[in-house]
């Protein structure tokens, strides 16, 4: 009873700020030309940690994230709950070691990772800073309006890899783009400096995780054309790194029996 007194409390109190500022990814186009002509800006530019992808070579990425001055800061956000944040997301695989013998007993001889992700951050940027001190190289990645999240760093053997999920349209017309529009998956190869984006038709990429020891990423995405009532429905594609070989897990026949299934 004492905690919800308080919280009640402090719905009705008024602000000591009357701003706060917060991270809601870009403006969009239609917004930012609105903004200009009432000459009303309300979006400023921050850069947050440094992320050090090799010491020697003091080479490093920088996310720039763009700040929005908001209305004061309303109740559910004050006690919202931040989720936690994990160093490594992986999967293991089942053949990652091999057997040998000693005094008659198999031992497990384990094979070294070929493939690495690092979780660098998933909050919202708006563009990346690369930098290569040793060899002078300064740059930034985007040239575009856009939003990304989950800044992941990969390393398939030698080849390494900044990846990321974004968007560049404002699919809900909310005025940002951020999460809830639809995105897609990019892959910057940090040595040839070459930026691949991975789209699958009518779906939006939410997640990926990359299977130890092998090139592949698993997409977790969502079927855009799905009706709102299938709210928590989900799907597998499977991503060679690679090859650029992009597929369904699971094929339409074998969604259609699992329907059939639970239908008769």
């Amino acid at each position: 009873m004492c905690i919800f007194a308080f919280m009640m409390v402090c719905q009705v109190l008024p602000e000591r700020h009357a701003k706060y500022d917060q991270n809601n990814g870009v403006i969009s186009q239609d917004k930012a030309a609105k903004n200009a002509k009432e000459k009303e800006y309300n979006q400023y530019i921050s850069y947050k940690n440094m992320y050090v992808l090799d010491n020697e070579s003091q080479e490093f990425v920088i996310p720039v994230i763009a700040r929005t001055m908001e209305k004061p800061e309303p109740y559910t956000e004050r006690f919202r709950l931040n989720e936690g944040v994990v160093n490594e997301v992986v999967f293991d695989d089942s053949d990652n070691s091999s057997s040998f013998s000693i005094d008659g007993e198999n031992k497990p001889e384990k094979k070294p990772d070929t493939t690495y992700l690092k979780v660098f951050s998933n909050e919202l940027f708006v563009n990346l800073v690369y930098e290569k001190s040793i060899e002078k190289i300064h740059k930034t990645l985007i040239n575009e309006r856009f939003t990304g999240w989950e800044l992941n760093y990969i390393r398939i053997g030698k080849k390494r890899y900044l990846a990321y999920i974004g968007t560049r349209v404002d699919s809900n017309e909310d005025g940002f783009l951020n999460y809830d529009d639809n995105s897609d998956f990019y892959l910057y190869d940090i040595d040839s400096q070459e930026t691949k984006v991975v789209k699958i038709p009518d779906m939006k990429i939410k997640h990926y995780y990359l299977i130890r020891n092998n090139p592949i990423l698993i997409f977790e995405v969502m079927n855009l054309k799905s009706p709102k009532s299938h709210k928590y429905e989900k799907f597998f594609y499977r991503y060679n790194i690679n090859t650029g070989k992009l597929e369904d897990i699971i094929p339409e026949e074998e969604k259609q029996l699992h329907l059939k299934l639970i239908m008769q």
